[in-house]
């Protein structure tokens, strides 16, 4: 039976230990989205309260995926940075915690890399791909070679499949467009960064072609501060996506877009900015399966 209803997405990214906006605050949603960086460094304390916060929120299902700030969710990081007064098993602790009944039975589940099906209480269904992989950023966790096409290569375990309809791609980092969209004057800003006065693109040009090739109803993620905010992607096959921004009212504590037929919505639901700038709000977006 095709599903016409509308399922709410409320996602968010980049909650930094202290940035995580106040639960009893936030709209009614069917999912929530955490696209990673729930701390700032790691640590059991701030897990804990992360997902306590995550679990409070209003929704029946709680998604969550790793982000580079996240190190000792990385136990391979966390092994080859392992200080001497650190927890060597912090890593195995933490993933207990995420997975723990605690928080599963209020909803909260923990996306390794891969393509997951998600079935809601009253059987609407979704397919997420997720990873929390980026380019190598700063010495950070879940780094992977720029160079390497991760998320497109044939025969690769985590390749973004492009013959299982996937709805939803949940990633930390964004993807960049090619640099002949760039060029052609598309204003495409989720990873532009700020340094030195001068904006940086630091997304992922072959994650931007595993999207363009997928083609699924929503992409969040965060990664990149500065680019908070939300586009749409029309790919036409054969010739130059075109990109705008996607309108977006202001309401109940979130900002509210909905997805268009035939296109791919683009979020960077990062919610901490820097200095002592208000934090983002999240996003509220409505897909149609």
């Amino acid at each position: 039976m095709e599903q016409k209803q509308g399922i709410r997405f409320l996602v968010l990214s980049d909650t930094h230990d202290n940035a995580f906006p106040d639960p009893a605050t936030l709209p009614e949603a069917d999912a929530i989205i955490h696209c990673g960086d729930l701390t700032m460094i790691g640590g059991l304390s701030n897990y804990r309260r992360a997902l306590e916060s995550l679990a409070s929120c209003p929704a029946e299902i709680k998604l969550v995926v790793a982000g580079n700030h996240d190190v000792s969710l990385d136990a391979r990081w966390w092994d080859e940075n392992l200080d001497s007064d650190d927890d060597q098993d912090e890593p195995a602790h933490v993933r207990a915690l995420f997975t723990s009944e605690v928080y599963a039975s209020r909803g909260v589940r923990y996306l390794d890399e891969g393509t997951h099906q998600i079935t809601l209480r009253d059987g609407r269904t979704f397919k997420v791909y997720a990873s929390q992989y980026t380019p190598a950023f700063g010495g950070y966790a879940f780094g992977y070679n720029p160079e390497n096409d991760r998320f497109n290569a044939k025969g690769s375990a985590v390749r973004i499949p492009d013959n299982e309809n996937i709805d939803l791609v949940i990633t930390h980092g964004p993807p960049r467009p090619s640099p002949s969209h760039l060029k052609a004057g598309q204003a495409y800003r989720l990873d532009l960064n700020w340094k030195q006065q001068r904006q940086q693109h630091l997304g992922c040009p072959r994650l931007w072609r595993a999207i363009e090739r997928v083609k699924p109803k929503l992409h969040c993620f965060g990664h990149i501060h500065d680019g908070h905010g939300a586009q749409i992607a029309r790919f036409h096959n054969g010739s130059e996506p075109i990109i705008v921004d996607a309108e977006a009212v202001e309401k109940e504590g979130a900002l509210h877009i909905s997805g268009m037929k035939g296109t791919t919505l683009l979020v960077n639901a990062a919610i901490m900015r820097h200095g002592e700038e208000e934090h983002n709000k999240p996003w509220m977006v409505t897909v149609t399966l």
